[in-house]
């Protein structure tokens, strides 16, 4: 039997002296694939815990900590300052309609926490009382309304809670991308099963492990353009949703057996691409204009300039786009050289087929034969 924790055994104690922080409700929760009625208690705040694995708030969080340098501990009251900073500035909007709900209704669901309080969901409904109790000095914010969960549910199985729970709830605001990716991340570190998690989520298992491989480029772009991983950085230059296209693209030059040197550098590309301002649209189009070898050694060109400071990123992008336009990586001269043998090409293949010259035929071929004359007269 594990040992009891400090602040466990301080909870039990308080709920054991205080019959009032028995509500008489209850909240419904699936707990390890069961359902499971669990009490709902009333404590004070100054015995929880903000959950330093919040997946709604993981990139500004882990970024904090790669500031630091060291992990936060929310036990720590400096840590915990820094965490209900975050949890309220994240969305002022959505804190100022939280706070104005909790004056006006009150805490009308409870919050969920490990049997040491530690906060798994409501950790901006925490910060948010705390708020309001700093604010007006009123009591009714001095507490939060919580179900305690059994002690020696897994991390695994917390995870799963905390998923299910905060991806159903409506009234919270959605998860920003890289958050999204970052929780997936969590729960495959935490030893959740691809297939598992994939139904947790409301995903197909190869979504997640696309996921899994867009956040690894977001971190591989973040250290190329930032010289670090930040995620916050990410989060605000919207980059999540970029990477998509990046990670399309080098799943299909892997198919396409490319080598992994020119895969690298291709990926490389694509990074000062998106740091020279393009948009998902223009990746887009690099990937189905990468099939020709010229675009490929056009791009390689243009990128090897840029990096030695021989173009600006303004001319980079401007040569990528062109590229992208023409499809092929060549200038005017050599795509009118290439146009002229494609048509070259169709008609050996049509005289090749010996077919019966048709009166139609015939008069398209006569008008082509004159096209050709006044070329040629040029």
């Amino acid at each position: 039997m594990s040992i009891k924790s400090e602040h466990e055994k301080r909870i039990n104690a308080y709920i054991e002296s205080h019959p009032n922080a028995r509500t008489g409700r209850s909240h419904r929760l699936v707990i390890e694939g069961r359902v499971v009625d669990l009490e709902i208690f009333r404590l004070p705040i100054k015995f929880l815990f903000f959950n330093i694995e919040n997946g709604r708030f993981a990139a500004d969080l882990l970024t904090l900590e790669k500031e630091l340098d060291r992990k936060l501990d929310t036990k720590n009251s400096q840590d915990a300052e820094m965490v209900r900073r975050i949890l309220l500035d994240k969305s002022p909007s959505d804190t100022k309609r939280l706070k104005e709900d909790l004056i006006s209704r009150g805490q009308l669901q409870p919050g969920i926490i490990t049997a040491a309080g530690v906060v798994i969901n409501a950790n901006r409904r925490m910060a948010v009382l705390m708020d309001l109790y700093i604010e007006t000095a009123d009591d009714r914010y001095n507490w939060l309304e919580v179900v305690i969960l059994p002690r020696n549910v897994s991390a695994i199985e917390i995870y799963k809670i905390e998923v299910r729970e905060q991806y159903g709830e409506d009234y919270m605001a959605d998860y920003p991308a890289i958050n999204v990716l970052l929780g997936i991340k969590d729960g495959l570190d935490k030893g959740v099963p691809i297939r598992e998690l994939a139904a947790l989520l409301g995903k197909k298992e190869k979504e997640v492990i696309e996921h899994k491989n867009q956040l690894k480029l977001l971190e591989d772009y973040s250290k190329y353009a930032y010289g670090r991983i930040d995620y916050r950085k990410i989060e605000q230059e919207k980059i999540t949703e970029i990477i998509t296209e990046v990670e399309k693209n080098i799943r299909k030059f892997t198919n396409e057996g490319r080598r992994a040197p020119e895969i690298k550098k291709l990926l490389d590309t694509q990074f000062e691409y998106i740091k020279s301002g393009c948009t998902y649209r223009d990746l887009r189009a690099f990937g189905r204009s990468a099939l020709h070898p010229a675009v490929v050694e056009a791009y390689f060109d243009a990128f090897t300039k840029v990096r030695r400071g021989a173009i600006d990123p303004a001319e980079f992008k401007e040569r990528i786009d062109d590229v992208n336009t023409s499809g092929t990586g060549l200038n005017k001269k050599q795509q009118q050289n290439k146009v002229i043998e494609e048509i070259f090409r169709k008609i050996k293949i049509f005289q090749d087929q010996q077919v019966t010259i048709t009166p139609e035929i015939r008069k398209n071929l006569k008008e082509i034969s004159s096209i050709i004359t006044k070329l040629l007269k040029k």
